[in-house]
């Protein structure tokens, strides 16, 4: 009987461990020397997520599947409301990131007269509303990863300013 007390006490501490274990992941929300927003999910010391407005609109992402050195992609953000589908382009990660997905500006080309419009601006807030209402979804060919939704002081303002 003393040894199953034992057991259970040790079972109930690894499942306590598990979850701080598997939450290795953080959000950060940060400026760029320019004053542009930048928001970025990490995990494992890689960036995994990164969207950052300025010029362009950029929306970086860790390809869920396999991903390849260059061509189309496309992946799928998801929560419990929403699901949204970018079409962009595979990226070579840098050593400090694991983002093999870019697309700019939200589809539109920089020549569209819409970039930036009113229909911009609600499929950024739709996007926007995604990453504020967790767990998010990415997925791509059958495999995806979760991230937390994002509950960070300050970014949803300055991205709503953007564009």
């Amino acid at each position: 009987m003393r040894n199953h007390r034992q057991l259970l006490v040790i079972l109930i501490a690894l499942m306590a461990c598990v979850p701080a274990l598997a939450a290795d992941g953080a959000w950060k929300f940060e400026r760029d020397p320019r004053d542009h927003p930048m928001l970025t999910y990490a995990e494992g010391g890689k960036t995994v997520f990164l969207m950052a407005c300025g010029r362009a609109f950029g929306l970086h992402a860790k390809y869920p599947a396999t991903a390849k050195k260059t061509g189309k992609a496309t992946i799928v953000l998801a929560n419990a409301k929403t699901k949204m589908t970018f079409v962009g382009e595979f990226q070579e990660p840098e050593a400090d990131s694991a983002t093999t997905f870019l697309q700019w500006d939200l589809g539109y080309s920089r020549q569209d007269p819409g970039l930036f419009g009113p229909a911009w601006n609600r499929q950024k807030t739709a996007l926007l509303n995604l990453l504020s209402a967790g767990p998010i979804t990415v997925s791509a060919e059958g495999r995806s990863y979760q991230m937390p939704g994002v509950s960070l002081p300050d970014w949803r303002q300055a991205f709503d300013q953007c564009g």
